[in-house]
């Protein structure tokens, strides 16, 4: 007899819906970094604040500005694997929703490719000399983009769960979306990358102050955790008003025998999170809290990618998919994916590792002896 995992699925059809949701977790992380960053730098450019040091040029916005151009490459290369296992998973969906979307999926790419090189403007020295309506308008473009991006793959998702739509969608070209629904769902996200790019940026504040030996960063840890209670809060104000958005069969799903340990530990990550930042602003530059708030942001990030496709399963028919995933499950190629995964992940450690150290030690030409 064919085993079966969560849903009742057979074997083959759960193990893409697994690696879909570990990967697209791991996708997430970069994406969430990038899209807080750039909120965050936006805001800090257009308020630069009163002290001699202006906000945008400030040990956080200056070490998101560094780091945004390689997370967003970072993001791009681990959302590979999940966009393939979407398109075996959901493929009749995932389709039907890029062609109903047409002009709005087609510019994706061109938007993401031009904030990706604004990314490197934002970065440079030169922008610091602009005036600051210039500067202001660069971050303005560059968050709106990633949030235009992700407003497009939110679309995306809930077209390809809304098959009975798809008539009245192709008809009038109109997105027949409650803007309720898509509101919550991109405060979600957005929430939840505040807290997420706040874990990051936290341990690489922490270590620019273990590095420089100074306490300069301190403030900006502060500032930190502010961000992250925010985006907390935001983000499960949001999930909590989703939940009574979605259809009542979801709802007893996420709240059912598989859906609830997930819901526990999604809520028990949070509750880590913010507890542990609360901790943290009273206890500046320990470290102890913010491994508490590492640990609930991976729990949290985790579950609620599973309950995020358990809406989507509670929406489609994936019976007719069956035939198919046992076909591909077939096919070889699996050792191979996690072989070059492994590898890929060692070389842009190892790159990552290479520039830290170049940074540490200067070379012979830009030597003052």
């Amino acid at each position: 007899m064919e085993s079966t995992f969560p849903f009742g699925f057979p074997g083959p059809t759960a193990f893409y819906l697994v690696l879909y949701v570990a990967t697209f977790a791991l996708h997430q992380t970069f994406m969430h970094y990038v899209l807080a960053g750039s909120l965050y730098v936006a805001w800090a450019t257009m308020f630069p604040g009163s002290r001699a040091v202006p906000r945008g040029e400030q040990p956080l916005a200056s070490t998101l500005r560094d780091w945004m151009p390689f997370m967003l490459s970072a993001a791009i290369t681990a959302g590979v694997a999940p966009l393939l296992f979407v398109q075996i998973t959901y493929p009749k969906q995932f389709y039907t929703a890029n062609l109903l979307l047409w002009w709005r999926w087609m510019i994706v790419v061109p938007v993401l490719v031009t904030a990706f090189y604004l990314l490197y403007v934002l970065k440079g020295k030169a922008l610091l000399r602009w005036p600051l309506w210039a500067r202001s308008a660069v971050g303005m473009f560059v968050a709106g983009s990633f949030l235009f991006v992700g407003f497009c793959w939110t679309a995306n998702h809930l077209i390809s769960t809304s098959e009975g739509k798809w008539p009245e969608i192709y008809a009038t070209g109109q997105l027949p979306l409650a803007a309720s629904e898509v509101i919550l769902r991109m405060l979600i996200w957005t929430g939840g990358a505040l807290a997420s790019m706040a874990v990051i940026a936290g341990w690489q504040l922490i270590g620019r102050m273990r590095e420089a030996e100074s306490r300069k960063e301190t403030s900006e840890l502060t500032r930190l955790a502010t961000l992250a209670c925010g985006g907390l809060a935001i983000g499960s104000a949001a999930a909590a008003g989703y939940y009574f958005r979605i259809p009542e069969h979801a709802r007893e799903l996420i709240s059912g025998r598989f859906g609830l340990p997930y819901l526990v530990a999604t809520i028990l990550g949070v509750l880590m999170q913010g507890v542990a930042w609360i901790v943290f602003l009273r206890k500046e530059g320990k470290r102890w809290p913010l491994v508490i708030a590492s640990v609930g942001w991976m729990v949290s990030l985790l579950s609620i990618s599973v309950l995020r496709e358990a809406v989507r399963l509670a929406r489609i028919d994936m019976s007719e998919r069956r035939p198919y995933h046992a076909e591909a499950g077939a096919v070889g190629g699996f050792t191979v994916f996690i072989l070059f995964t492994l590898i890929n992940g060692l070389l842009i450690a190892g790159c990552i590792w290479l520039v830290r150290r170049a940074l540490r030690e200067p070379t012979a030409g830009n030597n003052p002896d």
